[in-house]
């Protein structure tokens, strides 16, 4: 039995295999070793696996997390995962890989996840051959949700939106200017309180204004990314994440723009990923 995990910075999907075909698939938090302490790993799983599986019998744990980019950041992971699967061999790779295998299998290409942050890739079939850095949703995440939300609190707060979205805010949050800046800077995971605007955003997509904001967040996306791999028009691109999916019109948009197509949005590549283990195990 084999355990493929692909973890955002709020879920992590997983899939069970046994042999060469998908038996189960199950949803815990998101499990960044930026806000995830080790000890808390083995409680939620405790929680989610599903009851009939017999932990001896997993062999192989595959973990691909948002994160997950140095050995000291793997650690926290590894740690809390050989706590609860104590009998298994555990490889812990980073998520831009799991989005490269899901999404292109064997194939070369240029690679997007727009999750809850952001990260794009160039893809050669086999390894990530070019990475422009992901900086996180302060410095970084153009493209994500909650780069997208970022824009969006702002036009908020500097009253850059029409009247009946902002009542409308009003009513569903009842957050005020201090409420949301306190989230910001001072409460936990910031990056996921941002993100969280994006189906109000989605609500009122169709809305000129905020066409314009998220139309941005992409176009931000491509100048500061897609634009720097070398010869980036010649690739195939493909998106996995849900603000790629939900946001799928105003983002081929902005590709066309770029002289770019994307032929494939996958919002959960759990299914892709683990077909790609079965693949090549």
């Amino acid at each position: 039995m084999i355990l493929v995990a692909d973890s955002g910075s709020t879920n992590t999907d997983w899939a069970i295999i046994e042999g060469d075909k998908i038996t189960s698939i199950f949803t815990t938090k998101g499990f960044s070793p930026y806000f995830t302490k080790s000890e808390e790993i083995p409680i939620e799983l405790k929680k989610k696996i599903p009851r009939h599986i017999q932990l001896e019998n997993i062999s192989e744990v595959y973990f691909y997390g948002s994160g997950c980019s140095s050995p000291q950041m793997n650690s926290i992971i590894n740690e809390g995962l050989k706590r609860f699967f104590q009998f298994s061999s555990i490889k812990i790779d980073h998520d831009l890989l799991a989005a490269a295998r899901a999404l292109f299998f064997n194939e070369s290409g240029i690679v997007l996840v727009l999750g809850t942050g952001s990260n794009t890739c160039i893809y050669d079939g086999t390894t990530i051959i070019k990475n422009v850095p992901s900086l996180g949703y302060v410095l970084g995440d153009e493209g994500g949700g909650d780069y997208l939300g970022k824009l969006f609190i702002t036009n908020l707060l500097y009253n850059n939106i029409p009247k009946e979205i902002y009542k409308d805010f009003t009513l569903k949050y009842n957050l005020t200017q201090s409420d949301i800046l306190y989230k910001i800077y001072k409460g936990p995971n910031p990056n996921r309180f941002l993100a969280s605007f994006g189906d109000f955003v989605l609500k009122h997509s169709q809305d000129s204004t905020i066409d314009k904001i998220i139309k941005k967040s992409f176009t931000d996306l491509f100048l500061k990314h897609i634009t720097r791999y070398a010869n980036y028009q010649d690739y195939k691109i493909r998106v996995s994440g849900s603000v790629g999916f939900y946001f799928q019109e105003q983002l081929k948009e902005v590709a066309k723009d770029f002289n770019t197509h994307i032929d494939l949005i996958e919002r959960n590549p759990i299914i892709r990923l683990a077909q790609y283990h079965i693949n090549n195990h």
